[in-house]
């Protein structure tokens, strides 16, 4: 039975099992082990750690030597299953008391020492936990708890779940090893007492051998301190300096035992005593060939002892910049180290911009390279620079961007001066002006402003860029082409620093830089690099301080032709719950609820109390302006009617009286922490009947619909939308068809098609039917652009795009801005019949257009420019529309002579009798229906047979349809009085239409 079945420690397993399996093992576990592991380290290059490379060491501490040849070296991480092995050479003997060092994976700090390895394997191991096996075979082991009989020694250390004896060695870390005590030689078969966490100190079979049966210490070996590579600049001499040291020996010498012409040692000074270093330096004269040169130094010890160290010589060549950029989309010389020569034209945060001040004269060529990481110089002088060829790739990006980097720098004096190229956007090849100093000929105009406040950044354009499926379907030529026109039109303007810059750049007097906005004579040196919000891109390092023009100015709300204006306004997640737990009453430990779930982090919106007054007050000033009689609002709280009566109550006190309501909420809501609700003006409008939903679940967000009556009794009703998002890309299979498509229109277009076909065919026919009147309204947030999919569903059932009908003759139609260009997600689509009933339709502009960094949030900002204001207080335009209600009826009363007969009584049966002739006194037809108005009846008079009231006055519906010019008709009544006779007055009046409503 191998000792190690019985010693692995098996968590979770009963204490009288576990004591059990110790006492049985106890007789197997006393032979101690001929080779063992004695080091394990897993921070190699990590961030700080001395040594580049994680490694394995083992150790014979017999008296005899040992074949190992054909073993294996293995890792799990600490509760894994999976072991990865590093095979063992065969024919690899290891003498008495002789170490073997299995070198494995490295990390990114690749100026790390390297450590003297035997043999190289590839895994990466954990630097604070894990599992090491030495194993007699080369075949992986299996499970956390391995019980192969092939398993010769095992440690575990950090959290490890498998280990000897009673415990795992403690937690490494990226500059310490796990160590066998004694050298190596102790093995009391736990690694928590064999093992003492401490320095890295690599051995390998090269080191003094350790005599585990010898009373003395062990002898220390010679620890060599070598420099990871030397840049030679091209034509110049480089040195550096090396230097060793030994505990308990003096190191007396130092030799090049691998190296190339033109590399020396000189200078070596042996150590004056023992624990003292020895110095030598390595020089490459200027004569060494351009090329990455391996150079080992072994340096040895008055104790026959030996070390040795690698040193990469980096010998430039030298190329002008236009050279090395070349004339492709990556340099020829990548990878190279080269000398070149410029004039310092930028500086930025992470290094600076140098340009050949003659050039090459070829336009396929830039005359410009950014040298990444160098200080040294100032704009204007010449610098000559030696660095190594890079293309830096950020991530994402799909072409790369020439520097130079690992570089040193020598400042040469003055420049030349240097003078921007002239080049328009679009049309001039970027690429092929990398890193130079040029100016925009053209005018730019802001498209995206989204990232000033986090990065300095503004994304700049010739003109407004549109999103194609705001104005094409997908996929079509015309949608295909405008999507590479915008592609080749962006040029990203930056602040130079790369970080949250400390003062918010490019803001105007008013604290405001709007999309729209434009900037003239625009000059910097290119760039390219990581952008905000993801992605790569060029950019422009200004070098002459841009001057914006507000070429989009502010403007008040828009102003319509008079009649019921309908508003659709998305209050980004206006929550009277906050996210640190509290509500508007002050009320802590609250939550809010997705589906079944309630807690403070489903909450959205703002942080706490003052966050949520500065967002509040800034959707009261945007709805006071709209001015709208029926507000249909989206991304508000699902809480019932508290977050919507709580806005109502804000907007009425900063009005000054009760000017609005809110209609009460349907019987459901969604399953989602935000609703769609409205709010209305019940001076204007009236409810008819309550509020609809459409609850299946295909709605997380259902829709709502009320039916409204204004005052001449034309009844409407109005829909609110917020179909399903674009963003949170579906990942399992059977939301295969709600992908990313590629085709501009994001994810979940399929639910989205669904949603709108469900609305067309289900919800809008369920609604007409409850108002008896077709003239029906939709609006919202559709997350949907103008010509994607869901809408045209919807165009298709019949309703009226009243955006492209009344702004798209006077420009683009957008709400929102999204990575650099422009559209609309909130809609106005109406029915047929109430689409001739609109008098005008528009945008307002005060949010999509104004940068994040003024919202009402409070942290996150290098400033605070909030205003309490219109501006900025939601992320998408508020949408209006002025409805000119055709009342269902009209009095024609004008248009006739109304000749009243005498009234005859019948006093048996408490009646009166009459009739009236009408006579079209004008030269048009009246065509009905017709209806007689009995206009002002005397109370308690009852007219016989009558087929409606108007307004508190019954009628007659007259049987003719139609009276022509001249035409007389009769139409007889009576009364019934009650039981006391009474004196009748009424005026007759005559209606064409509808009167029941």
């Amino acid at each position: 039975m191998n000792k190690f079945l019985a010693s692995i420690h098996f968590p979770g397993r009963p204490t009288v099992l576990a004591a059990l399996l110790a006492s049985l093992a106890l007789p197997v576990c006393a032979a101690p082990a001929d080779v063992v592991i004695s080091q394990v380290y897993g921070g190699g290059g990590n961030s700080g750690a001395k040594y580049r490379y994680d490694f394995i060491e083992i150790f014979n501490r017999s008296g005899a030597a040992v074949s190992v040849g054909g073993w294996s070296v293995q890792y799990a991480a600490a509760g894994g299953d999976t072991w990865q092995l590093t095979k063992i050479p065969a024919n690899v003997v290891l003498q008495p008391g002789q170490y073997y060092l299995i070198r494995e994976a490295s990390g990114s700090n690749l100026g790390a020492e390297d450590v003297p390895s035997d043999v190289q394997g590839a895994i990466p191991m954990g630097a604070a936990s894990g599992k090491v096996a030495l194993v007699s075979a080369q075949t992986a082991l299996s499970g956390t708890q391995p019980a192969s009989s092939a398993l010769v020694d095992l440690v575990g250390f950090g959290s490890a779940n498998a280990y000897e004896g009673r415990g795992a060695v403690k937690l490494l870390s990226n500059n310490e090893s796990a160590s066998r005590k004694n050298s190596g030689c102790e093995d009391s078969d736990s690694n928590i007492d064999d093992f003492i966490v401490g320095g890295v100190a690599p051995r390998n079979s090269a080191s003094a051998l350790k005599a585990c049966g010898s009373t003395g210490p062990a002898a220390e070996p010679i620890i060599a301190s070598c420099p990871a590579t030397i840049l030679r600049p091209h034509g110049e001499l480089a040195a550096a300096s090396l230097s060793a040291i030994d505990k308990d020996s003096r190191v007396t010498g130092a030799a090049i035992i691998s190296g190339v012409a033109g590399i020396r040692l000189d200078e070596f000074a042996a150590s004056g005593a023992v624990d003292s270093a020895a110095t030598v330096k390595l020089v490459a004269d200027a004569s060494v060939a351009p090329g990455s040169h391996t150079v080992t130094v072994n340096f040895s010890n008055d104790g026959g002892q030996a070390q040795s160290c690698t040193v990469k010589v980096r010998a430039a060549a030298s190329h002008t910049i236009p050279v090395i950029q070349g004339p492709g989309a990556s340099s020829p010389h990548a990878g190279t180290d080269q000398t070149l020569e410029g004039v310092i034209t930028a500086k930025v945060g992470s290094g600076y911009f140098i340009q050949d001040p003659a050039g090459d004269g070829d336009p396929s060529t830039s005359d410009g390279i950014f040298v990444f990481g160098s200080t040294s110089g100032a704009v204007g002088e010449l610098v000559r620079v030696t660095g190594t060829v890079t293309e830096y790739g950020a991530s994402g990006a799909t072409n790369t961007y020439t520097e130079l980097t690992d570089t040193v720098s020598r400042v040469l004096g003055a420049g030349p001066a240097v003078s921007a190229a002239n080049i328009t956007l679009p049309g001039s090849d970027l690429e092929a002006h990398e890193g130079m100093l040029v100016r925009f000929t053209n005018p730019l105009t802001v498209n995206q402003n989204k990232y000033v406040g986090a990065r300095g950044e503004l994304t700049l354009s010739s003109g407004r860029r549109e999103i194609p499926t705001n104005r094409y379907r997908a996929g079509t030529p015309e949608a295909l082409a405008m999507a590479a026109d915008n592609a080749a039109n962006a040029i990203v303007l930056d602040d130079g620093l790369f970080v949250t810059p400390p003062v918010i750049p490019y803001i105007g007097p008013d604290a405001t830089v709007r999309t729209g906005d434009t900037v003239t004579g625009l000059e910097g040196v290119l760039d390219f690099g990581a952008l905000g919000g993801g992605g790569t891109g060029f950019k422009l390092q200004p070098t002459v301080a841009p001057e914006f023009s507000r070429s989009n100015p502010r403007l008040p709300a828009p102003v319509l032709p008079a009649g019921i204006k309908v508003a659709s306004a998305n209050v980004l997640n206006f929550f009277t719950t906050f996210t640190n737990g509290q509500n508007v009453d002050g009320a802590t430990g609250q939550g809010c609820t997705i589906g079944s779930n309630t807690r403070a982090s489903n909450c959205r919106g703002a942080d706490n109390m003052a966050e949520f007054v500065r967002q509040r007050d800034k959707i009261v000033k945007s709805l006071i302006a709209l001015d709208a009689d029926v507000v249909g609002l989206m991304e508000i709280q699902n809480n019932g009617d508290v977050a919507v009566n709580y806005l109502v109550g804000a907007l009425n006190a900063a009005l000054g009286g009760p000017v609005y309501a809110a209609v009460p909420k349907p019987e459901a809501t969604g399953t989602d922490a935000i609703r769609v609700a409205m709010i209305y003006k019940p001076a204007s409008l009236a409810l008819v009947g309550a509020a609809l939903s459409d609850d299946d679940t295909l709605n997380n967000r259902a829709p709502m619909a009320q039916t409204f009556r204004a005052n001449n009794d034309a009844k409407f009703s109005v829909i609110v939308n917020h179909l399903k998002a674009k963003a949170g890309c579906p990942t399992s299979k059977d939301t295969e068809a709600d992908r990313d498509r590629g085709d501009g229109q994001g994810c979940w277009n399929a639910t989205r098609v669904l949603q709108a076909q469900r609305l067309a065919k289900v919800f809008i026919p369920r609604v007409v039917a409850s108002a008896n009147d077709p003239d029906v309204l939709v609006i919202g947030d559709m997350n949907a652009y103008g010509s994607e999919d869901p809408i045209a569903a919807l165009l298709d059932a019949g309703l009226v795009n009243q955006l492209e009908r009344f702004v798209r003759p006077h420009g683009m139609v957008y709400s929102y801005v999204f990575d650099g260009e422009s559209g609309y997600l909130d809609h106005a689509l109406s029915s047929a019949s109430l689409g001739k009933q609109v008098a005008g339709a528009a945008e307002w502009h005060n949010n999509a257009d104004e940068p994040e960094v003024i919202d009402y949030n409070v942290g996150g900002k290098p400033q605070d420019l909030y205003a309490s204001n219109a501006y900025r207080a939601s992320d998408h335009d508020p949408v209006v529309v002025s409805l000119d209600l055709t009342p269902p009826y009209v009095d024609v009363s004008a248009s006739v002579r109304a000749v009243q007969s005498g009234l005859a009584v019948n006093y048996a049966a408490s009646k009166y009798s009459g009739k009236v002739m009408f006579t079209n006194t004008s030269n048009v037809a009246l065509s009905g229906p017709l209806h007689f108005v009995f206009s002002g009846l005397t109370p308690g008079v009852v007219l016989d047979g009558a087929h409606g009231t108007h307004k508190g006055s019954p009628y007659l519906s007259l049987p003719e349809t139609t009276i022509a010019p001249g035409e007389k008709v009769t139409v007889d009544f009576s009364f019934t009085y009650g039981e006391k006779k009474k004196g009748i007055d009424y005026t007759p009046k005559l209606f064409t239409g509808s009167l029941n409503n």
